[in-house]
């Protein structure tokens, strides 16, 4: 089926019962009438339909076909008065590193104001497909999405965005797409990583990164080559290590092969004396694989990663020096995003928040 077909189709019809051209109480053409009005499949016509259904223009009533039940969008869903809205939040993934605090900030925000309902999709398509699907049919008041890619959208997005419910996409940017966003500034970011290891001394540093498709990541290179420009460096791609696939959720990729592919890399970029790891997890690699060959962190070889856990209560774990997204921030102003768009349908924001270099024990000025 052809997303932008049946999102046309909505569209027109909308446009005919909000003008009033289709009046309340009326009912609209059947849908093999509707397949031969706009030259689509009566699949398409169907799928348009349930959005109409959806969004509180039409009740469909199974052999007595679809009637016009108001002009306008439903915008307060079958709330009771006073009930607490219900998102549904769905996350590729949560840990210490990443994610554990991003869902204390919405829940924490959500005290009093909303119920919220957590799916988790490991980043498999189908499985976001499958619980955007889920909560919309639910009949949830707003949706907050952590995408597993910033180059395939699931066609329940395209729907949420046409009938314009409320959503918010966290942690990621989707192009083309008039959709709230919330996520770090991650070219800052990547500046600020690359940039400490400069100041340091360092003047040859690498960058190794996992093979997610995600904005983030995308972002963050972007950061790090600005780096290299700023301080009149030269910046070659050949100090870059993109490969990384055991940490990406939807990859079965072991750690072992992970380890033998980057050690390669390090042993053919010896030169280098420091990197940025883009993520926590790959970080963690990162060192593993540096002491495997026998180099020590700090004192040969300096990382800076994104992300930490809170190791609270064990004074023996190494902190990494890393980019603090300050997660807690970010799940909160994510809840306050949806909630404003229940509270004011249609309404499109971006917000992009600081992060903060945290210095840590993983580097160090390079030797000599």
């Amino acid at each position: 089926m052809n997303d932008a077909l049946y999102a046309r189709v909505f569209t027109a019809l909308k446009e005919r019962i909000e003008s009033g051209e289709a009046a309340v109480g009326e009912r609209l053409p059947t849908q093999s009438e509707l397949a031969g009005e706009f030259g689509v499949s009566t699949i398409t016509i169907k799928h348009a339909l349930d959005m109409l259904d959806r969004a509180g223009y039409i009740k469909r009533r199974p052999r007595l076909g679809s009637e016009v039940i108001s002009r306008t969008a439903r915008t307060g869903g079958d709330r009771s008065p006073g009930a607490l809205p219900t998102i549904g939040c769905v996350l590729t993934s949560f840990d210490d590193s990443f994610g554990t605090r991003v869902l204390w900030g919405i829940l924490d925000a959500s005290l009093g104001r909303a119920n919220v309902v957590l799916g988790r999709t490991e980043g498999f398509h189908d499985r976001e497909q499958g619980l955007l699907a889920q909560y919309r049919d639910l009949g949830v008041d707003g949706l907050i999405l952590q995408p597993g890619s910033s180059e395939w959208i699931a066609p329940a997005i395209l729907d949420l965005v046409s009938t314009q419910r409320p959503l918010v996409i966290l942690d990621r940017n989707l192009d083309g797409l008039p959709v709230s966003t919330v996520c770090s500034d991650n070219i800052a970011s990547g500046r600020a990583a690359a940039e400490h290891l400069f100041e340091l001394g360092h003047r040859h540093i690498g960058l190794v990164t996992s093979a997610g498709t995600v904005s983030t990541l995308d972002d963050r290179h972007r950061g790090f080559v600005f780096a290299h420009a700023e301080h009149g460096l030269p910046f070659s791609a050949a100090h870059e290590y993109r490969k990384v696939s055991s940490v990406v959720p939807d990859h079965e990729v072991g750690v072992e092969d992970d380890l033998a592919n980057l050690k390669e890399f390090l042993s053919a970029n010896a030169h280098l004396t420091g990197f940025v790891a883009s993520e926590h997890a790959v970080g963690l690699l990162l060192v593993r694989a540096l002491h495997e060959l026998g180099l020590e962190v700090p004192e040969q070889v300096s990382v800076v990663s994104f992300d930490a856990p809170q190791h609270v209560f064990d004074d023996e774990v190494r902190r990494f020096t890393h980019i603090d997204q300050h997660e807690h921030d970010l799940g909160r102003a994510t809840l306050e995003s949806v909630l404003a768009q229940v509270a004011e349908r249609g309404r499109v924001t971006k917000q992009v928040l600081a992060t903060e270099l945290v210095i840590g024990d993983t580097t160090a000025p390079p030797r000599g």
